[in-house]
């Protein structure tokens, strides 16, 4: 979604700090004093950022030599401007967020994924004849009043057939998607994630349809990444050694996660935003199922990149390969 301008944003930044809460990593268990390294959520704790509390909780961080500082955000759009002016080493955004922090000439590049499909779904109940695209003609759509999430649904309607304008009711729930839902005020969301309002729902009684965008008409895109500043990584070789240190703990962190369902759901009892414990059980191994760190795919992001033009998110000519880099 778009966000205000980054260029004032930064120019505060720099001449201000930033408060928030943090978590921590452990201390090292060598000689060298663990070098620090602040990350910046895209959000409250959730079953998305079960890799990196694993790594917390597992000492994987303080193995590798790291103190990992973690907070959470004040808005959505903090991990973009704080990694951009340089107060927070690390950030969690969308890839769709760097395509935006690109038109403002911001130094910001994707080096991982965290979760590399989209969580972004159109979700309708189920038992009321919507099991594809197509079958919301005549429906009413609840959204969440983002342009990007808007273009997501242009191109899945189109894809299924359906005009955008006159086939579908489209109403402006903002962040109430699931009580829009439960409500029947809507017939489906879309701005929902599958792993987590999926889950949400599922433990309702809902038995959720669910439709990712990009398994219907919209490209394949990475929906959260780790996010670096650019310029830091070129020129400063001490953290663009931190950086490529905590994508490794990561990485096992992840795995360790995948393969020990049940002791990750316990991490997320510990860390997680009291919004989402009711339903960990649901939503975290459906989030175990998703994550995987592997390299990121410069053509994969030009296209998305295209595709965002395309839907007149952009104002200029994006550059996909340009955003994503191996520390």
């Amino acid at each position: 979604m778009f966000r205000p301008s980054l260029l004032l944003a930064l120019a505060a930044l720099l001449a201000a700090g930033c408060g928030s809460d943090a978590g921590q990593g452990g201390s090292s268990t060598g000689q060298a004093a663990p070098r620090p390294v602040s990350l910046q959520l895209d959000w409250y704790p959730n079953p998305d950022h079960v890799g990196i509390y694993a790594a917390v909780d597992e000492h994987v961080f303080a193995r590798h030599g790291l103190a990992v500082s973690i907070h959470q955000p004040s808005d959505v759009s903090d991990p973009v401007k704080l990694v951009a002016a340089g107060r927070s080493d690390l950030g969690i955004s969308y890839e769709p967020e760097l395509f935006f922090a690109q038109q403002e000439r911001a130094p910001v590049v994707a080096v991982a994924a965290l979760v590399p499909t989209a969580l972004n779904s159109i979700i309708a109940r189920g038992g009321e004849g919507i099991d594809s695209p197509a079958d919301l003609r005549g429906r009413t759509i609840g959204e969440d009043g983002s342009k990007s999430t808007a273009a997501y649904l242009d191109t899945v309607l189109r894809d299924a057939g359906l005009d955008p304008a006159n086939d579908v009711k489209r109403v402006d729930v903002g962040f109430n998607l699931v009580p829009a839902l439960l409500s029947k005020k809507v017939d489906a969301i879309i701005g929902a994630f599958q792993n987590i309002e999926g889950a949400q729902l599922a433990a309702r009684g809902v038995d959720p349809v669910v439709l990712p965008v990009d398994e219907h008409g919209v490209p394949r895109y990475d929906e959260l990444v780790l996010i670096a500043n650019r310029d830091r990584l070129r020129d400063d070789g001490g953290y663009r050694a931190r950086v490529r240190d905590f994508t490794t703990a990561l990485t096992e962190a992840t795995e360790w996660a995948r393969s020990h369902p049940q002791q990750a759901i316990e991490v997320m009892r510990r860390h997680s935003s009291r919004d989402y414990r009711d339903v960990l059980e649901q939503s975290v191994p459906a989030t175990l199922k998703l994550l995987d760190t592997s390299a990121l795919v410069p053509d994969q992001w030009e296209a998305f990149g295209a595709w965002m033009a395309d839907q007149g998110l952009l104002d200029g000519e994006p550059d996909g390969r340009a955003l994503v880099t191996n520390p």
